[in-house]
């Protein structure tokens, strides 16, 4: 899902390495899928991968979406935010 950019500084990749899994994120990355999405967080092998709703749902995991392995000089321009927890009402 396209979402807006937030206006707050986007997570070092200290911060990224800390996020549990699950957890909400908006994503730019440096090299196309126009614009920022939003992902869920989900660790496999030690790494934090960003995988959608849907991927979520069939346990499939892009190996492309690491997080932390574009963060910095091999891809500069990705940038990750994190998102509130939704809360249950």
């Amino acid at each position: 899902m396209t979402s807006p950019e937030p206006t707050y500084p986007p997570l070092s990749t200290r911060e990224i390495q800390t996020l549990p899994e699950g957890a909400r994120v908006i994503v730019t990355w440096a090299e196309g899928n126009d614009g920022p999405h939003e992902y869920r967080v989900h660790w496999r092998r030690g790494e934090p991968y960003a995988q959608t709703d849907e991927d979520y749902r069939r346990g499939h995991v892009d190996l492309e979406k690491w997080l932390t392995y574009y963060i910095g000089p091999r891809r500069p321009f990705t940038r990750v935010w994190a998102l509130a927890p939704v809360r249950a009402e």
